[in-house]
């Protein structure tokens, strides 16, 4: 319903209820409504101070769809402003739709990028689930921040050895570099059966998109 609203035009009557959601959720000790209700004012408004808190209640929730709804929103607020933080939130929330398989809203955030005048090419979704036994390690850690050499030493394996283990991973799931790589384990939470909890995670939070777009 408050997306309808502002598509409508009536910006105000969908930040009183984005408030609303806000009061409710704080009330009912519900994050995830008050949330919903951050990111209904922040888009509402628009203000980059509750699309800011929407990001990281969905991203404490592990909530990764829903945040990068609410980075996307971020960067379109932003985007006249801040062209460079817009950049960056896009770029992010891009990652996220991809990894997560949303499509639309990975086109979305492409167009966006493309009329910041970046060059955004769709990488399609990552298929995180091709990895070895060795590879989840090497991603786990790198998660955690690890340099090559840590890896290493934590694995009782030659510099080279992890160095071909990155390469792999990098090649399998379509990232870049080490940021991105790192980047995917922390959106998703956990390389074990990541593709699973990937999937399980969309699955849930698509079918929750249609009944919060009619109540936020």
């Amino acid at each position: 319903m408050g997306e309808a609203e502002i598509a409508l035009g009536d910006a105000s009557t969908a930040a009183a209820r984005g408030k609303e959601l806000i009061r409710v959720g704080l009330a009912l000790e519900c994050p995830i409504i008050s949330a919903r209700g951050e990111r209904l004012v922040g888009r509402a408004k628009p203000s980059r101070r509750h699309l800011d808190v929407a990001v990281s209640e969905f991203t404490r929730l592990g909530m990764p769809y829903e945040a990068a709804r609410a980075r996307l929103m971020l960067a379109e607020v932003v985007r006249a402003l801040e062209p460079q933080v817009s950049e960056a939130e896009a770029r992010t929330a891009l990652s996220a739709f991809e990894i997560l398989g949303a499509e639309r809203d990975a086109d979305a955030a492409t167009a966006l990028l493309r009329g910041l005048g970046v060059r955004a090419a769709r990488a399609g979704p990552k298929n995180l689930g091709t990895l070895t036994k060795r590879e989840t390690k090497v991603l786990e850690l790198l998660g955690q921040g690890l340099s090559n050499p840590e890896i290493a030493q934590r694995l009782y394996v030659s510099r080279k050895t992890v160095e071909h283990h990155v390469a792999h991973i990098l090649s399998k799931l379509g990232l870049r570099n080490r940021t991105e790589a790192a980047a995917a384990i922390a959106l998703v939470g956990s390389v074990e059966d990541v593709s699973v909890v990937a999937h399980v995670q969309l699955t849930n939070e698509m079918s929750g998109v249609s009944d919060e777009r009619d109540t936020s």
